[in-house]
């Protein structure tokens, strides 16, 4: 099991990042549907569903090869990050590679809990082997590309006019990083173990 991790946000509020389970579908898809020219287009593609479907998708997740975590705020969830490997892992050329979508509710923004949970990513990603983590992020959500930026990822190229919202079109930057992993995608279990002696 990964671990739950809790720190205090910058106006003093505990909060909680744990795994995402099948109870938490309705608040996950209620965070993603929120402020729609700034979500996250990894999350857009995997929960813009019905709660049967996304209850269903998080029951059968791969967690050796994808990570879904959600941020809590007492019983309140205000934000969500999704790890899932490229391809679905069904590529040899692309099995090294995890993609990232991350989203706050507007309130808990600028608080210091997205880069929690884009630490939190990284530390899985590299200790479960992969080599790169990889992030679509729509040039509407400024607050994204700094953060991703200051997390060490770099622009790899922009898609002009990639996503139409209403009579608009929205552009994407492509951002990377590269991890220092020595293990191949889902061989370490240096993370989950190191997680579960942090939670006894």
């Amino acid at each position: 099991m990964q671990k739950e991790k809790r720190f205090d946000a910058k106006n003093g509020i505990q909060i909680m990042i744990r795994p995402a389970n099948p109870d938490d579908s309705c608040a996950i898809l209620n965070t993603v549907r929120s402020n729609a020219l700034e979500r996250s287009y990894v999350l857009m593609e995997q929960y813009g569903k019905d709660i049967a479907a996304e209850r269903e998708y998080i029951s059968g997740l791969d967690s050796k090869r994808n990570l879904l975590i959600v941020a809590a705020a007492a019983s309140d969830l205000v934000g969500c990050l999704a790890a899932l490997q490229a391809d679905a892992g069904m590529r040899s050329e692309t099995q090294h590679i995890v993609h990232i979508g991350l989203h706050l509710s507007e309130p808990f923004r600028g608080l210091g809990i997205g880069p929690k949970l884009l630490e939190y990513s990284i530390e899985w990603a590299d200790a479960m082997g992969f080599k790169k983590i990889q992030a679509n992020i729509f040039t509407t959500n400024r607050r994204s590309l700094s953060l991703f930026s200051k997390a060490g990822f770099v622009e790899e190229g922009v898609r002009q006019n990639r996503i139409r919202m209403g009579s608009h079109y929205v552009n994407e930057v492509l951002m990377g990083k590269m991890l220092q992993t020595q293990a191949g995608p889902g061989e370490s279990r240096a993370f989950n173990q190191s997680l579960h002696r942090g939670a006894a």
